[in-house]
């Protein structure tokens, strides 16, 4: 989704690029669009920060250094001294110039009140599903703030664990700069690296005058492949597996409003990880 990430949160601007599928009426809050889309995602996939790119680009940074903690602890523990892992990732987080004491509360709360990471099937209106991560120490409670929210919106609800798994499939996903050495790569020479890393699909992702390339692999081969890049010296910005949708379908613009207001709650709820659904991605 994605995510910590808050990765997706919302406002109100630029909002032609959604009259393909239905005209929102202005709120008060803001709407910000990158300037482009990625492949896969569907509008609301693609929609942003509340507070800008450059805090949604640093949440990205931070909630993929999270992820790396969580996998750090549990291989070597909490102690910076012992663990050399962790302590590398400390020193990234420094390099970065991203918050320290982020890193801090997240180790504090992970001793204190671990939490675990859940998936949620939701069934929406007119054949839509979706597909939403969370972490949370409470289940049941977070199932009941969901349920609240459909009551709001009406027309969705809680399928059984793994009810629309069916109609995704888990790609593994990979974002990488597209400098190496100094030098920045093109997109063919980043798809000749993708064939001797078994990577399905190269993409060169522009906004505004920053590139990257995101490459997509079998989501049992993401950790091999994020292995073997780091190793042959690109720097990796985001990794983390992804629900692709296999028959995305149409939105009904009736439906529209309906699926802008699930997107907003779920962005505001801060458990919430990552948000995926089966529309219609934008070219």
């Amino acid at each position: 989704m994605f995510s910590p990430l808050r990765r997706l949160t919302f406002g109100l601007q630029n909002l032609q690029s959604l009259q393909n599928c239905q005209k929102f009426q202005q709120t008060s809050r803001l709407i910000h669009l990158t300037a482009y889309q990625q492949k896969g995602h569907s509008k609301w996939q693609n929609i942003k920060a509340t507070k800008g790119k450059n805090d949604m680009i640093k949440s990205k940074a931070t909630n993929f250094l999270l992820r790396k903690v969580k996998g750090a602890v549990s291989r070597g523990g909490f102690d910076l001294k012992l663990n050399r892992e962790l302590a590398d990732l400390e020193t990234e987080f420094r390099a970065q110039g991203l918050p320290l004491d982020t890193f801090k509360n997240f180790l504090q709360k992970m001793k204190d009140k671990p939490e675990i990471e859940y998936t949620f099937d939701i069934i929406g209106p007119a054949g839509t599903f979706f597909i939403v991560t969370a972490e949370t120490s409470n289940k049941k409670a977070l199932e009941n703030d969901l349920r609240k929210y459909f009551n709001k919106i009406g027309g969705f609800r809680l399928a059984a664990d793994g009810g629309v798994r069916s109609w995704f499939e888990e790609k593994g996903v990979v974002h990488v700069d597209v400098k190496k050495d100094g030098k920045e790569m093109n997109t063919e020479q980043m798809e000749e690296v993708g064939l001797e890393f078994d990577v399905e699909e190269v993409l060169l992702i522009e906004e505004d005058s920053t590139k990257k390339f995101e490459l997509i692999c079998d989501s049992k081969s993401l950790s091999n492949v994020e292995s073997q890049l780091g190793k042959a010296g690109f720097s990796i910005l985001q990794s983390e597996i992804e629900f692709r949708a296999v028959h995305p379908i149409d939105c009904p613009e009736a439906e529209a409003p309906k699926i802008q207001k699930l997107y907003e709650m779920l962005q505001e709820d801060e458990q919430v990880r990552q948000i995926f659904d089966n529309i219609t991605p934008d070219e």
